[in-house]
């Protein structure tokens, strides 16, 4: 793993820690090794290495982990093996010629430098000092730790469900809700003639990347498009700052697993040996300022895990809902049509998930509130992902049932919130009161967009708008042959202006309306969108929810990778570092 250094040296790191390594070795053989020389090169190479955007998704992971550590072993070990059999030169060769078949032209070092620049900035240690006995993860690692969380929380979900027949049947009666829909509603043929058949005849991976190249030449200021208004640092500086405190908490609802991966000081073991203390140490809590933590996966229904805190700083009562990271968090999210909720309507899974969630903990927070020490105290709800949509519909539930009453301050942070809630056709049976109310919650939100996180655009309306551009590209590419669009796919060759048209006159065409797909917006106030620019570093836009919800899904290599919650609190994090030194 050493192959990671970068910088204008990187050449003079590989001879020092490979000298260093194999001094003993050449102690032994004096007679210089040309094996050596080809191997050191060839790892030089191997960094050099240039691959178009998603072939080097799937590539990174295997030159960092794979190929660059067996490089290492290889120029310690093979040199003074073929000095003692008398076949470096012949060994050296053939080493040389598969060296070359690496395609050349990485920038290596500006690459990488530019992905971590704001990392780099904000979390350098002091000189000398070192975590006891946990250091800050890198991007790569975090995302693995993230996906080994998510795949622990599946693993354990499907065992409950075996062990609970009744919450087995809840799953398949959710996804039978689910399916129904699709058939019935005509969303599923449209899936089926975007995706699946050009999936069967090998055309969609192609369609996806023509797809990115168009969004990336139509698309390239999307946040610009969506600005509430023209921002200074200033003018969404606050919500900064609150939200890089608030985005700590909404990753510690996660557990163990994602505090680890999101981690970025150093700590000691003893610090992190359990989930409150984790928790705290994260979040900058007390444990005793943690009143509940709910991580109960044994009844029949499912409820988020959440956990309520009391932050003395906000002077707030924090209620931060996990996101998805189970099999059962995911069919709520696939539970994306609409129902009727608080007047108006909302994703219908997250709308469930909210009245189940309050159920089950409100009175508990309603009794921390009439405690003398904490009655002036506000409401923070917070989360990230299915927990962020979660908490959308949760603050509009408890400001327009009044659940705490007329005067108390009841905010919401959410972080990579899906659409969940709209206004329409409800203003016909909404009074005065109602109508203020459900304003009132908007205005006390604030939503968090990361880079080109794709889950703040997924609803079942901008679905319906992907496959139809998906749809419209593989009308052109069905009548090519394959040579030309692999030839597209690798950028030797241009894509045809009639895909461009193709693409536009989708876009153009209105669909038709269904029952259940209503158009959602996230609803709240102002939505931050956190863009980085050409240098790596990252720039804050303060956007219009219901403009943010007319864009469309934008298909890109990191559309996934920077939904992640590290992500989110570095791009935070870089961006109050920013404002501090403008100010």
């Amino acid at each position: 793993q050493k192959g990671r250094k970068m910088g204008s040296a990187w050449s003079e790191d590989v001879a020092k820690e490979t000298t260093g390594v194999i001094a003993s070795v050449e102690s032994a053989s004096p007679k210089p090794s040309r094996v050596r020389e080809v191997l050191v090169n060839g790892r030089r190479r191997l960094w050099d290495a240039e691959f178009p955007r998603f072939v080097r998704v799937l590539f990174d992971p295997w030159r960092e982990y794979v190929w660059d550590p067996t490089l290492t072993l290889t120029i310690i070990l093979l040199p003074p093996l073929a000095n003692a059999l008398g076949v470096d030169y012949l060994v050296s060769y053939l080493l040389e010629g598969s060296f070359y078949l690496l395609p050349s032209g990485r920038a290596h070092p500006d690459d990488y430098l530019r992905r971590n620049a704001a990392n780099q900035v904000l979390h350098a240690s002091p000189a000398g000092i070192r975590a006891p006995h946990f250091h800050r993860p890198s991007d790569l690692h975090s995302a693995l730790q993230g996906a080994f969380a998510f795949a622990c929380g599946a693993a354990a979900d499907i065992v409950g469900s075996l062990m609970n027949p009744r919450k087995m049947k809840k799953w398949l009666a959710a996804l039978s809700q689910f399916k129904t829909y699709v058939d019935a509603s005509g969303v599923g043929d449209e899936l089926e003639e975007a995706i699946l058949k050009p999936l069967l005849r090998g055309r969609l991976l192609d369609n996806i990347k023509i797809l990115n190249d168009i969004q990336e030449t139509t698309d390239a200021n999307r946040p610009e498009q969506t600005l509430q208004k023209t921002p200074s640092p200033k003018d969404i500086s606050q919500e900064i700052k609150d939200g890089t405190r608030m985005m700590r908490f909404a990753t510690a609802a996660y557990g163990t697993e994602m505090i680890l991966s999101a981690i970025d000081k150093p700590a000691d073991k003893q610090e992190l040996d359990s989930l409150k203390r984790a928790i705290c140490f994260h979040t900058g809590v007390s444990t005793e300022d943690i009143k509940l933590l709910y991580v109960n996966d044994k009844g029949d229904c499912h409820v988020l895990h959440h956990l309520v805190a009391i932050d003395r700083v906000t002077k707030s009562i924090v209620l931060a809902l996990r996101g998805t990271l189970s099999i059962s968090g995911v069919i709520v999210d696939i539970q994306a049509m609409d129902c009727q909720y608080c007047t108006g309507k909302a994703h219908t899974g997250m709308a469930e998930m909210a009245d189940i969630l309050w159920a089950q903990s409100g009175d508990k927070i309603q009794k921390l509130f009439e405690e003398d020490e904490f009655k002036n105290f506000g409401l923070i709800i917070t989360g990230h992902s299915l927990g962020a949509g979660t908490a959308c519909l949760l603050n509009i539930k408890c400001h327009v049932e009044k659940l705490f009453g007329e005067d108390r301050s009841i905010k919401c942070f959410a972080f990579a919130p899906p659409p969940t809630f709209s206004t329409c056709d409800s203003h016909e049976y909404l009074d005065e009161k109602m109508e203020a109310s459900i304003q009132k919650a908007i205005a006390n939100t604030v939503a968090y967009i990361h880079d080109n996180d794709c889950v703040p655009f997924l609803s079942m309306s901008t679905i319906r708008r992907l496959a139809k551009m998906l749809d419209a590209v593989d009308n052109v590419t069905e009548h090519m042959w394959f040579f030309r669009r692999f030839q597209i796919f690798w950028e030797y060759r241009d894509i045809p202006q009639d895909i461009f048209d193709s693409v536009a006159r989708a876009r153009e065409t209105k669909s038709k309306p269904i029952d259940g797909a209503c158009d959602m917006a996230i609803p709240a106030r102002i939505v931050i969108w956190m863009k980085k620019n050409a240098v790596g570093l990252f720039d804050g836009y303060g956007c219009d929810a219901n403009m943010v919800a007319q864009l469309d899904v934008f298909m890109c290599e990191d559309m996934v990778a920077d939904h992640m919650c590290e992500q989110y609190e570095d791009s935070l994090d870089a961006l109050v570092a920013a404002h501090s030194d403008q100010e």
